[in-house]
C-alpha cells in the first residue's frame, strides 16, 4: 500500500477516534445536564408553592396597606375638618372678642390720655393759683360744694366765677 494511503488511513482513524472522544464527552455532559435539569424540575413544584405563598403574603400586605391607607385618609380628612373648624373658631373669636377688646382698649387709652391731660392742666393751674391767691378759691369751691349753692365768702363771684376759672379764663 502506498505511503499516502497509509497516512490517509491514520489521519482518518485519528479523526474518527477524536470524533468518538468528543461524542463521548458530549454525551457525558448531556447526561450531567439532564441530571441537573431533573433535580431542578424536581424542585420546581416546591418553588412554585413557595412562589404562591410569597404571592399570597404580598397580596395580604397589599390589603393591609390599603386598609391602613384608608384609615390614614380618614384621619387626614378628620384632621382637615378639625383644622377648618379651628380656623373658623379663631376667626369668630377674633371677630367677637378681639375687636371689642381693641375698641375698649382704645377707649381706655383715650380716657387715660384725657385724664392725663386734665390732671396736667389741674397741676399747672394749681401751681398758678397757689402763687396768685394762696388757695382761697379752693376753700371757696369746697364751701360751695358743701352748701349746694354759691361759695361762702366769694362775694359777687358766685357760680359764674367758678365756671370761668374752670374754663381757663
Amino acid at each position: 500500500m502506498p505511503l499516502i494511503a497509509q497516512i490517509c488511513m491514520i489521519v482518518v482513524t485519528l479523526a474518527l477516534v477524536g470524533i468518538a472522544v468528543m461524542a463521548i464527552r458530549l454525551m457525558l455532559q448531556t447526561r450531567v445536564l439532564i441530571e441537573t435539569a431533573n433535580r431542578s424540575l424536581a424542585e420546581l413544584p416546591a418553588l412554585i408553592a413557595e412562589t404562591k405563598r410569597t404571592s399570597a403574603m404580598a397580596e395580604e400586605l397589599l390589603v393591609a396597606f390599603t386598609r391602613i391607607t384608608r384609615s390614614a385618609h380618614v384621619a387626614v380628612s378628620q384632621f382637615e375638618g378639625l383644622a377648618t373648624r379651628s380656623s373658623a373658631l379663631t376667626n369668630t373669636l377674633l371677630d367677637e372678642v378681639e375687636r371689642p377688646v381693641s375698641h375698649v382698649v382704645g377707649v381706655i387709652r383715650g380716657i387715660q390720655a384725657g385724664a392725663s391731660h386734665l390732671i396736667q392742666r389741674w397741676k399747672s393751674r394749681a401751681g398758678e393759683h397757689s402763687n396768685t391767691n394762696e388757695g382761697e378759691d379752693h376753700v371757696g369751691e369746697q364751701q360751695w360744694l358743701d352748701d349746694g349753692g354759691s361759695p361762702a365768702g366769694s362775694g359777687d363771684r358766685g357760680r359764674a366765677g367758678l365756671d370761668v376759672r374752670a374754663n381757663g379764663r
